[in-house]
């Protein structure tokens, strides 16, 4: 209570010196194998050479300093198309910091399971779209994709595994009709739960012009053939998720959560009566070391060039902290985004 109160605080004044950031991310890699039509990642085109091993390294150090124990996600792109990614992950938690991952499970073979485990990474997700070849490969963007998280998962949620495995769907036009059987999947092959991303604006859409002005509002889903035709019956898929997660299927999603997914596919503005706390929360660094509150905002410094807390307590922050506040953007309906307190 103390802490959400704090964190309410923070968010009315723009400043969030007396409190930290909770959910930290680690994107080390904008490069993937996949073109999936729920990402614009694929298709950037950058120059920029990516941080090696001892400059994550250092940044994990640096983070350690001011956080004390942390929790971190590592994420992408596809972090295994890294050779490094082992080196950074035992990195951490000899650290004692807490890993998680997200990955398509592409590039997994039994050798890289077995590196993956022998990281000693606390726990893995892997995208899964559907429980048809067909419907993961087509959202995916690559025939085959489908056949490779299967094997990935199988590789990794062995009876011998020291980590936890779930699954991650995008919830959508084309696999809305196969939610549940992706429930029984989970629970069926003994993995330790199942999480739902509504699906979001697939193209890195900047809210603010360089005068902190809101640009036009952003209607992405007007046209988006990924966006639901059948509302009422995504409504009914949410609450089939709901009446699953009630019967204790391990369910990621809070209930809060997922009623207000409903309300986001009937009306994606109704997102905007919530508080989008990523300026309280959220820090983030790309694989160049540009940090950011929110991922569709400029960065607020290099995290090689200044310390994590000067940052955090910059000017670049408490500005972008106003422009949160003033964003229209719907996006935080994202699972690393939506207020749940």
């Amino acid at each position: 209570m103390f802490d959400k109160t704090l964190s309410h605080i923070a968010y009315r004044i723009n400043r969030a010196s007396f409190i930290k950031p909770s959910v930290i991310t680690f994107d080390v890699t904008d490069r993937c194998s996949l073109r999936c039509r729920t990402c614009s990642k694929w298709s950037s085109q950058t120059v920029r050479k990516e941080l090696d091993a001892s400059a994550w390294k250092e940044i994990i150090c640096s983070l350690k300093r001011w956080l004390g124990n942390y929790r971190v996600c590592i994420s992408g792109g596809e972090i295994f198309l890294r050779e490094d990614i082992f080196d950074i992950i035992s990195f951490a938690r000899k650290q004692n910091i807490y890993v998680t991952a997200v990955s398509s499970g592409y590039h997994i073979t039994s050798a890289t399971a077995d590196r993956i485990r022998a990281s000693e990474l606390n726990g893995i997700s892997i995208t899964l779209n559907g429980v048809t070849p067909s419907t993961h490969d087509f959202t995916r963007g690559v025939e085959g994709s489908h056949a490779r998280a299967l094997s990935a998962i199988s590789l990794l949620n062995k009876a011998e595994k020291n980590m936890f495995v779930c699954i991650i769907t995008v919830l959508m036009r084309y696999n809305q009709h196969e939610v549940i059987d992706l429930i029984k999947f989970t629970r069926e092959n003994h993995l330790d739960g199942i999480g739902f991303q509504a699906l979001h604006d697939t193209t890195s859409f900047s809210p603010f012009d360089s005068n902190h002005h809101f640009h036009e509002e952003n209607t992405w889903y007007v046209n988006n053939p990924l966006w639901p035709q059948d509302i009422h019956g995504m409504l009914s898929t949410i609450d089939g998720i709901i009446e699953y997660k009630k019967k204790g299927y391990r369910i990621g999603n809070s209930f809060k959560s997922l009623q207000w997914m409903k309300r986001y596919f009937q009306n994606p503005k109704e997102m905007l009566k919530t508080k989008c706390m990523v300026g309280i929360n959220n820090f983030s660094i790309d694989p160049y070391g540009e940090t950011r509150l929110c991922f569709s905002m400029d960065s607020v410094g290099n995290i090689l060039r200044r310390k994590p807390e000067q940052l955090w307590n910059g000017r670049k922050a408490i500005q972008q902290r106003k422009d949160i506040k003033d964003c229209k953007n719907t996006c935080r309906i994202l699972m690393c985004n939506f207020n749940d307190k």
